[in-house]
């Protein structure tokens, strides 16, 4: 992992910031409905109707969603390059699920996961098209 001095660390963590509060938020409301609504059949399938049987694995998806979220936390808070685009994933997996709010805040943070701070935060390789966007600023 590169050195990087204290100065050039806090504006890329600062960047960060609403992305990993976004994450916190989700990965809380997931695992409080994970247990909360499912919580007497946690180990069940699916939907059992007589001679019909319906796949709802409910619980796997929550269990996958709450995993993509705290891996992304891990990999924000150990600053790891492949926390970019996990976060991308884990983004674009907030806007679908949580539709009209959830497109909003993902639409506000995406550019702030894809800034060069945040890349430089992350030890993300930065493109060079990238580093002439940010000094014309």
């Amino acid at each position: 992992m590169n050195d990087i001095k204290q100065e050039n660390i806090d504006p890329g963590k600062k960047v960060l910031e609403g992305v990993t509060i976004l994450f916190w938020v989700v990965a809380i409301l997931i695992g409080i409905g994970m247990f909360s609504l499912n919580f007497g059949q946690f180990f069940t399938k699916g939907l059992h109707l007589g001679p019909l049987e319906f796949g709802l694995p409910t619980t796997d998806n929550a269990v996958i969603l709450l995993a993509l979220y705290v891996v992304e936390l891990v990999g924000l808070n150990m600053r790891k390059k492949w926390a970019v685009p996990l976060g991308r994933a884990g983004l674009i997996v907030t806007m679908v699920i949580f539709f009209p709010i959830g497109t909003i805040f993902g639409a506000i943070l995406w550019k702030r996961i894809n800034d060069p701070l945040a890349k430089k935060y992350l030890n993300y390789p930065v493109t060079e098209e990238t580093k002439e966007n940010t000094e014309n600023k």
